[in-house]
């Protein structure tokens, strides 16, 4: 062997010698490890705000109430259209000078109806005359001076007023509102707090609340009759109920 052929070989076993002590020292990989991942952030936390509970409250409070509102009908027939026009509004003039002499505000009263129409004797064919019907409805709120009232109306358009419905209501709802959604409120609160017992969870903070209300009806609806009469019409507004629907969405942990 020369002298260069023991140069190679020396400078070949210590390249190797190199690469060994290299691949040996290296720290080995971890089985199964990963990459660290990216903490969540701030808007991917579930911190549990979507977990959440549903009460439900209803109060019912019942109210006098303040207001009647009436509908009359003023009905003619003449020969001609012009004589039923005109018969019709003399009889109509003289209820609503009745009602204004009554105090009762010129708001208050509206004419809701009017209608002309032909009235046919035996012969479908045959026109006999004409109809005019006229209807007047008024708001009455003062409910003691109501039936007198109604009674001097009657005899001021005599017996072509018919008074054709009767109900009550009220002007102002809000105080009873206010009384019944505070009510409703608390027992919405009281069942979130025995349902949240029974679930065994935490109540947090109200999210949202949201209200429902059911306006009164009339109270008083009266079939179509003559409104004459030897006294002052009674009048018995007796009580209706308002009722209010609480719901509040609690958050929970």
């Amino acid at each position: 062997m020369t002298r260069s052929t023991r140069t190679v070989r020396s400078t070949l076993i210590a390249a190797l010698v190199a690469i060994a002590t290299v691949v040996v020292t290296a720290p080995p990989a971890a089985a199964g490890a990963t990459r660290p991942s990216a903490a969540p952030t701030a808007n991917g936390a579930d911190d549990g705000s979507d977990r959440t509970l549903v009460a439900t409250g209803t109060a019912r409070i019942r109210g006098v109430p303040d207001v009647l509102t009436s509908t009359l009908g003023v009905t003619t027939r003449a020969d001609t259209v012009g004589s039923a026009l005109d018969r019709n509004n003399q009889a109509v003039a003289k209820v609503i000078a009745v009602l204004e002499n009554g105090d009762v505000d010129a708001d208050d009263i509206q004419t809701s109806s009017l209608s002309i129409s032909p009235v046919y004797g035996d012969r479908s064919d045959e026109i006999t005359g004409y109809q005019v019907a006229n209807l007047v409805t008024v708001r009455l709120r003062d409910l003691a001076r109501a039936g007198a009232l109604i009674d001097k109306v009657a005899a001021a358009g005599g017996d072509d007023v018919v008074m054709r419905g009767v109900s009550f209501g009220f002007d102002d709802t809000s105080a009873l509102v206010a009384r019944a959604r505070t009510d409703a409120v608390k027992r919405a609160r009281a069942q979130a707090e025995q349902l949240a017992e029974a679930a065994g969870v935490t109540l947090v903070e109200v999210r949202t609340i949201s209200e429902s209300s059911v306006d009164p009806g009339p109270v008083l609806a009266a079939p179509e009759t003559a409104a004459r009469a030897d006294d002052g019409v009674p009048i018995a507004p007796g009580t209706e109920e308002l009722s209010v629907q609480v719901s509040l969405v609690y958050t929970i942990r």
